[in-house]
């Protein structure tokens, strides 16, 4: 058990350690301080000279056509900023396009030879802008001559419109009216600048003090001398952990602070000189501090990823290579924030670094929900946790703390290739990859026919990574996904516990549905069902993609990586509670967490009792074959079978199931698995896992 006096001696000691070195000082307060004002005041001379040197410079324009509006002409000439030159008579459009290319010239205006005739005629004349977009100069000259022709062209329709009432011109006009408080508006636009900078400052922050507490100690060679002190492992690790999450947190404050600061006062500043715009700028301080909240789990998280890589590598260099992919994932994340469109909801919770920079966004909108803000807490909490043990695990390791990282052996990992167990973060690391996917490649798949589709969504983005990580972690095939056969008993209780468990998973499903939340979006999930049944076509195609391919992959993936890491790390009961949870909200559907993550309980149950994946494959199959007869032929069942809830199964069946449920699922436990012994043996210790 740890000392907690030794915990806060260590903690001590590095705080001391850092403190002391003047670069950490710089780092920590000077720079977060002077770095975001300096950098906007630099920013803001270089952009404002810039700018009012392009747009008070003169621009060369070439006519073409000049004869054709003299009166366009004359306006031009009107105008001392253009360095007017009229192409030879008969020139082409195109025969002003090397001096554009080679910045001869600014911009190219051509006018057609019908242009008079066409405005006598009142109709729309035409005229031609060319101009270079590789160039900031024809950019700028484009804005102000299309500002010229718009003047031109103003001119000329009052001409048509003398005698006209004023409006005549615009029969209807549409007024655009904001709703949102200003401080909404404001906090949306600013969220997602500093959620981006939230993940950047938290990664950065974490990264060089935990350099220094590890693979600096193995340098300057003081890392021999903690060890043999009387402290614990687990007390070095948390005390190292604390001094670096807290360095990280104070740095990362500070950054967000002064960026905050001076950002609003910038944007104040153009708003100010923007009269007119319609745009406000106004933040409370409440929201402003609720932008900890995604803080703290985020700094947790990377603090003890960092640690663990600084410990792992064999010097402060080799550290910074490790680091870096870090560095890159965090700034690649760090983008979603700024991606339009994205609804943040209870499965981008689930997937890290990426949940809280959009739960920033979110919180300083003020469109935030505290489920959607525990989620994301939690699920935070638990990879940081999951890396801190990770992290443990290497200071457990003294070939890797005094003599640096271990060496990779080629044959010793080909000897022992599929012989590792997975862990907590193996299992945690599957359903990331599998959601992160679906977010990623999902979209792209949408345009493919449904029988691809389907195949593509569970082959691809389900079972893939199952399979992938399974290699990448040489885990054993046989053990992990219960590749075993399956007693006779079980397989044939598996449909009776379907079809009873379906009915009173029914009746939970029906009330649910009462409550508006999980009835909207539930609706909305079973149109897209039907849907893709109507897509699908026959009665037997159904059944093939829509209940026995998700069975194969979805039980490929939880009760096989998911539920073996879980079940290993976390005990029998936690792992199969914690699997059927992690089954509900993949579903991505509110009513589904709670009646499909039941189900997957149950399931979770049955292949840790069976030992075989083949029952819990036969189990999920019938359970969705049932839900699609159910649906399709729901105008040809018997009045026996019927009930004036439409939501609810008939009471014979809700009496009938609560009979058979209890039944079967006594003798399902009371017959023995067919290698059960095999699976305690696996379960009950020896190699490490593969988290």
């Amino acid at each position: 058990m740890m000392n907690l006096p030794n915990v806060l001696t260590i903690f001590r000691k590095e705080m001391i350690d850092l403190l002391r070195d003047r670069r950490t000082i710089f780092g920590m307060v000077v720079v977060p301080i002077l770095i975001y004002p300096l950098l906007l005041i630099m920013f803001s001379q270089v952009l404002a000279s810039q700018t009012e040197r392009l747009m008070t410079r003169k621009y060369s324009l070439v006519v073409v056509g000049a004869p054709n509006a003299p009166g366009l002409v004359e306006l031009l000439k009107t105008d001392d900023s253009w360095e007017i030159k009229e192409a030879v008579p008969g020139a082409g459009a195109t025969s002003s396009d090397t001096p554009l290319l080679e910045g001869g010239a600014h911009i190219v205006l051509v006018v057609p030879p019908d242009f008079l005739e066409t405005l006598q005629a009142e109709k729309s004349a035409k005229v031609e802008l060319r101009f270079n977009k590789a160039k900031d100069e024809s950019n700028f000259a484009l804005h102000r001559a299309r500002e010229a022709v718009e003047d031109y062209s103003s001119q000329v329709l009052k001409v048509r419109l003398q005698g006209k009432p004023d409006g005549f011109e615009l029969p209807v006009v549409a007024t655009e009216t904001d709703v949102a408080p200003p401080e909404r508006s404001s906090g949306f636009h600013l969220g997602r600048l500093l959620a981006m900078m939230l993940v950047l400052m938290s990664a950065v922050s974490a990264f060089y003090p935990a350099i220094d507490m590890a693979s600096g100690e193995k340098e300057r060679g003081t890392m021999e001398t903690l060890l043999v002190s009387p402290a614990l492992r687990s007390e070095i690790v948390f005390g190292k952990y604390l001094a670096v999450a807290t360095i990280a947190m104070f740095t990362a404050v500070l950054h967000l602070t002064s960026m905050g600061v001076t950002f609003s006062y910038f944007f104040k500043s153009m708003l100010g000189a923007a009269k007119g715009s319609g745009l406000t700028f106004s933040i409370r301080p409440s929201s402003a501090l609720l932008v900890l909240l995604p803080l703290i789990p985020l700094n947790m998280l990377f603090s003890a990823l960092c640690l663990g890589l600084s410990a792992f590598a064999r010097s402060y260099k080799e550290a910074m290579v490790y680091l870096t992919p870090v560095m890159i994932v965090a700034n690649v994340t760090s983008f979603s924030a700024l991606v339009p469109g994205i609804e943040f909801n209870y499965v981008l919770a689930l997937i890290p670094i990426q949940n809280c920079a959009m739960l920033t966004v979110t919180l300083l909108s003020g469109d935030w929900k505290w489920g959607h803000v525990f989620a994301t807490f939690a699920s935070s909490s638990v990879y940081a946790l999951v890396a801190l043990r990770w992290t443990w695990s290497i200071f457990q390791r003294e070939d890797v703390l005094l003599r640096g990282g271990a060496e990779f052996d080629w044959k010793r990992w080909l000897k022992t290739w599929g012989s590792a167990r997975p862990g907590l973060g193996t299992a945690l690391v599957a359903v990331i990859a599998m959601m992160a996917l679906q977010l990623a490649v999902g979209p792209a798949l949408q345009g493919m026919a449904t029988e691809k589709l389907m195949l593509a969504h569970q082959i691809l983005l389900i079972a893939l990574p199952a399979a992938a990580i399974a290699l990448l972690a040489s885990l054993n095939f046989r053990s992990t996904f219960r590749l075993r056969a399956a007693n006779p008993v079980h397989l044939a209780l598996a449909p009776v516990i379907a079809f009873s468990g379906l009915v009173l998973v029914s009746c939970l499903n029906a009330l649910l549905m009462k409550f508006p939340f999980f009835r909207t979006s539930g609706l909305e999930h079973g149109k897209a069902l039907a849907e893709t049944m109507r897509a699908l076509g026959s009665f037997p195609v159904i059944l093939v993609y829509m209940a026995l391919l998700p069975a194969l992959c979805e039980e490929f993936l939880f009760r096989g990586v998911v539920l073996s890491g879980l079940r290993r790390d976390l005990g029998r009961w936690a792992g199969v509670l914690a699997c059927g949870a992690l089954f509900g909200v993949a579903h991505q559907v509110p009513v589904a967490v709670i009646s499909v993550g039941t189900f997957g309980v149950l399931l979770s149950w049955m292949a840790l009792r069976s030992g075989s994946l083949l029952v819990t494959i036969l189990t999920h199959t019938c359970w969705n074959a049932l839900l699609i007869s159910v649906e399709i032929f729901k105008d040809r069942l018997p009045s026996w079978l019927a009930s004036a809830d439409a939501d609810l199964p008939a009471t014979g069946l809700i009496i009938a199931a609560a009979i058979l449920f209890p039944a079967a699922i006594w003798a399902f436990a009371r017959a023995r698995g067919v290698d059960e012994e095999e699976r305690d043996d696996v379960f009950s210790g020896g190699e490490s896992s593969a988290s």
